[in-house]
């Protein structure tokens, strides 16, 4: 079985498609080129509500997401 990697980089894409991201691991890139590997809890207008890989809840506002990338398995 091989993966596909998937990259969304414009905010609309991002905004689109965070539902089907829920309950999933997937890595954000910041604008400042910081990438964070999370799972998804929820998202609402303003950004996103998410568990790191240290077990903490984080928050990630929308516009400071540069790029949202994740392995899907074909």
């Amino acid at each position: 079985m091989s993966t596909r990697q998937l990259r969304l980089t414009s905010q609309d894409q991002i905004r689109q498609r965070m539902k089907d991201f829920t309950g999933k691991k997937i890595n954000i890139v910041l604008n400042d080129g910081t990438a964070v590997l999370v799972i998804i809890k929820h998202y609402d207008d303003n950004g996103i509500s998410a568990l790191n890989m240290r077990l903490k809840d984080i928050t990630i506002p929308f516009e400071k997401i540069n790029e949202v990338y994740f392995d899907t398995k074909e």
